[in-house]
């Protein structure tokens, strides 16, 4: 692989990273130099890993060939979590079993998770979830809409509710009874498609602008 390329893909994993931790602000325009003159490389590598970005829909494009991070709204947020809800429940029916579901994290249990940390260990468990079904494109579908969420997860408030909350999920999930799962997890999703307004103005005023 070429070295440019190898510098996209890295560019494309920090980018990416970024965005998922709420560096940059909704909405905000990203300059294609400014980028490459922050990660002291050149253009062709950034306007690259956006492009890719833009593909997983972490970016979008403006006129003229510029690049943004996507506004957040309470529409967007209300859909993201109802569509992240029904591909959930896609993969529960259409798993066999749950025995990829793996006992959870013990910062889960003992409490210490930050809002970042319940975040990763969000996406981790539906990464999971996803696995155990026969059908292999939940997985993709499931991770990239979690992606998506990334900075709402981290506004949804109450780390010691959510952990508690994600916690019990987990472990609900691992025991296998798929109406008790089914029923978890629309409750899990339920909480959040009422509180899309909380959720959404919190996140739309992160970052850096």
């Amino acid at each position: 692989m070429a070295p440019e390329a190898l510098t996209a893909d890295r560019l494309h994993r920090d980018i990416k990273g970024l965005i998922m931790r709420g560096h940059f602000a909704p909405g905000l325009p990203l300059t294609v130099q400014a980028m490459a003159d922050e990660f002291g490389t050149s253009i062709s590598p950034v306007r690259d890993a956006l492009n890719r970005l833009v593909g997983e829909r972490l970016v979008e494009m403006q006129g003229g060939g510029g690049f943004a991070i996507p506004a957040i709204t309470p529409r967007n947020t209300h859909d993201l979590y109802a569509l992240h809800a029904d591909l959930v429940r896609a993969a529960v029916k259409n798993a066999n079993s749950f025995d990829g579901v793996i006992a959870p994290p013990a910062e889960l249990i003992e409490g210490g998770a930050d809002a970042p940390g319940i975040a990763l260990v969000t996406a981790e468990f539906f990464g999971l979830v996803a696995g155990c079904s026969c059908n292999i494109e939940h997985f993709d579908a499931i991770t990239g809409t979690g992606d998506r969420l990334a900075v709402r997860r981290l506004h949804e408030g109450g780390t010691t509710r959510q952990a508690i909350e994600l916690a019990t999920l987990w472990n609900v999930t691992k025991s296998g009874n798929k109406s008790a799962i089914r029923s978890a997890m629309w409750q899990y999703h339920r909480r959040r498609l009422l509180r899309v307004d909380d959720i959404s103005m919190a996140a739309s005023q992160s970052g850096r602008r």
